[in-house]
């Protein structure tokens, strides 16, 4: 069964790690299976909510790996842009034939385990009777209630100090350049 890992990465923090340290354990290391993260949102960028490129936010994800795992998680784990549908509140069923569809470009499977870390109805929404046949759900809780809003908020008033600990040392270190995309975000 072929792992994948849906967020948008605005930015990269410590909550999104734990959920590919999790997929990673339960998949790569007991299985050999392949982990797919799409990043969504990759056509956004500029505005409060998607202030980040695609691709700070691909090497954000990618130095993060490289620091825990040195380059071996490429192998395993695969890192994917995804454009959004149409608006990103999305919540239908479309968007469920939508990203189903973008798996299967990429990831020779019939059945898949989707790691989630947001609330379930969301990603439930997403997926009729007849997706689910191909969706298995593993729903992980938010790792200390950490989210992108918050960590937009410490790097916007540059509380370096405070985001240390929300962030993998990597994006730490790219916090003044994430400061400037997102103070000019409109």
């Amino acid at each position: 069964m072929t792992g994948i890992i849906l967020f948008r990465a605005q930015p990269f923090h410590n909550g999104h790690l734990a959920q590919i340290k999790r997929a990673y354990e339960d998949l790569v290391v007991n299985g050999g299976t392949q982990l797919y993260i799409f990043v969504g949102s990759a056509d956004k960028f500029g505005t409060k909510r998607n202030p980040l490129p695609i691709d700070l936010r691909l090497d954000l994800i990618e130095g993060s790996l490289n620091e825990l795992y040195d380059t071996s998680w490429e192998k395993y784990i695969h890192i994917v842009p995804l454009n959004d549908l149409s608006d990103e509140a999305n919540n239908t069923h479309s968007w469920g034939y939508y990203l189903l569809n973008q798996i299967k470009s990429v990831a020779n499977d019939n059945k898949y385990i989707f790691y989630y870390s947001d609330r379930p109805e969301i990603a439930l929404s997403w997926f009729n009777e007849e997706l689910c046949k191909y969706i298995y759900f593993s729903f992980l809780p938010r790792v200390n209630n950490l989210n992108a809003t918050h960590v937009r908020e410490l790097i916007k008033n540059a509380w370096y100090d405070d985001l240390r600990s929300c962030v993998p040392p990597y994006v730490w270190g790219k916090a003044k350049e994430l400061h400037k995309y997102i103070i000019n975000a409109k």
